[in-house]
C-alpha cells in the first residue's frame, strides 16, 4: 500500500505506471510521428497505463462518491433522453427529487465489485456486466413493487423481456455500459477524485450523505401520499359506480368515463347534490395534478391495485401533449 496526493490508501497496483503521481506515459518513440496525432497520444497512454480497482479495495467514503457520481451522470442521460426523444423539455428523471437516478450508481458499483481478472477483458467483462446489471435491475424492480405495489418501469412491450422487469436490450446496453465503465470512465473518476485532499472528499461525502438521506425520506414521503391519494380516488369512483351505476346517462367503462359523465350530469340538474358532487370532484383536481407531475417521470408506470386510476392519469397527460402539439 502507498499514499498518493489525495490522502487516502490505495494499492500501489491502482495505476500500472506513474506520472506526476498518477501516470507514466510509455515510449512515445513507438508512437507515429506525425505532429497531428499528438493530441490523442495521452488519451492512448492512460488508456492503456491505467489499472482500475475493485470497490472493494476503497474506502467507504471513496465508493460513495464513486455511487453519487454514476448516479448523477445517469440521470443526466435519462433528461437528455426523454427530454430529446419524447417530452421536448425538462422532466425531472428518476426516483428522487434530486439530480440522481441511484439505479445507475448501484449498477456501476456492482460492475466494479467484479473480478479484478475481468477488468483486461473485453468479451468475458461484456457478458458479466449483462448478467449482473439484469439482476440488479430485476431485483430493484421487485422490491420496489412489493414495497409500494407499484411497478416503476415496464418493458412488456420490448422483446424478449422477463415479466416486464428486464429486457435483452437494456441487458445488452449494461454489457456495454460494464465495458465503458471499466475501460473508459472509471479511470478518469478516480483522476478527478484524486485532485482532492481526503478531508474535502470526506467532508463532501458526508455533505451529499446528508441531503440524500433527507431526499430519500422526502420521497418515501411523497410516495405514500401518492398511494394515499391513489386510494381515495378509487374509493371516490367506486361510490360514484355504486350510486349512479343503474342510471342510463352513467358510462363507467373506466374511471375518466366515470368522472366525465357524472360531472356532466351534475352541471346539466344544477341541484344541491349536483353541486356537491362537482364540489368533490373539483377537491380531487388538485391531488390529481400532483399525480400527473409524478407519472411524468414514470410514464410506463404500472399499478396491481390501482390500474383504472392511473390509465385515467395517463390518459389525462397524452390529452395535454397532443392539446400541446396542436398549438404548435
Amino acid at each position: 500500500m502507498r499514499k498518493i496526493d489525495n490522502g487516502y490508501q490505495i494499492n500501489k497496483n491502482v495505476y500500472k505506471c506513474q506520472y506526476d503521481n498518477h501516470y507514466q506515459f510509455a515510449n512515445l518513440q513507438a508512437l507515429p510521428p506525425a505532429i497531428f496525432l499528438m493530441p490523442f497520444y495521452s488519451f492512448f497512454i492512460i488508456f492503456k497505463c491505467m489499472n482500475v480497482l475493485p470497490v472493494y479495495d476503497l474506502p467507504f467514503h471513496i465508493v460513495f462518491l464513486i455511487f453519487i457520481i454514476f448516479s448523477f451522470v445517469g440521470w443526466i442521460s435519462e433528461v437528455l433522453y426523454v427530454g430529446i426523444f419524447f417530452e421536448h423539455k425538462f422532466v425531472n428523471r428518476g426516483f428522487l427529487h434530486g439530480p440522481l437516478c441511484p439505479i445507475y450508481g448501484f449498477g456501476g458499483l456492482s460492475i466494479l465489485l467484479l473480478p479484478q481478472e475481468l477488468y483486461t477483458t473485453w468479451a468475458p467483462l461484456f457478458c458479466a456486466s449483462m448478467l449482473f446489471g439484469t439482476v440488479v435491475e430485476y431485483i430493484s424492480s421487485w422490491i420496489l413493487e412489493k414495497l409500494f405495489h407499484t411497478r416503476w418501469w415496464d418493458y412488456s412491450h420490448y422483446k424478449f423481456n422477463i415479466r416486464g422487469r428486464v429486457c435483452l436490450l437494456n441487458s445488452l446496453l449494461f454489457g456495454v455500459l460494464g465495458l465503458v465503465i471499466i475501460h473508459f470512465v472509471q479511470p478518469f473518476v478516480m483522476k478527478f477524485l484524486s485532485l482532492f485532499s481526503d478531508f474535502v472528499l470526506t467532508l463532501s461525502a458526508d455533505i451529499i450523505s446528508v441531503a440524500l438521506t433527507v431526499d430519500l425520506l422526502i420521497t418515501v414521503r411523497r410516495l405514500v401520499d401518492f398511494s394515499v391519494s391513489m386510494a381515495r380516488i378509487k374509493a371516490f369512483g367506486e361510490n360514484l359506480r355504486e350510486r349512479y351505476g343503474h342510471e342510463q346517462w352513467f358510462k363507467g367503462d373506466s374511471l375518466s368515463q366515470i368522472i366525465a359523465s357524472v360531472k356532466a350530469h351534475a352541471a346539466e340538474r344544477k341541484d344541491e347534490v349536483s353541486s356537491s358532487i362537482l364540489k368533490r370532484i373539483e377537491q380531487f383536481q388538485p391531488k390529481i395534478r400532483n399525480l400527473e407531475s409524478f407519472m411524468h417521470r414514470f410514464p410506463t408506470l404500472k399499478s396491481l391495485s390501482y390500474k383504472d386510476e392511473l390509465e385515467m392519469l395517463k390518459e389525462r397527460i397524452r390529452r395535454k401533449i397532443s392539446k400541446k402539439s396542436k398549438r404548435r
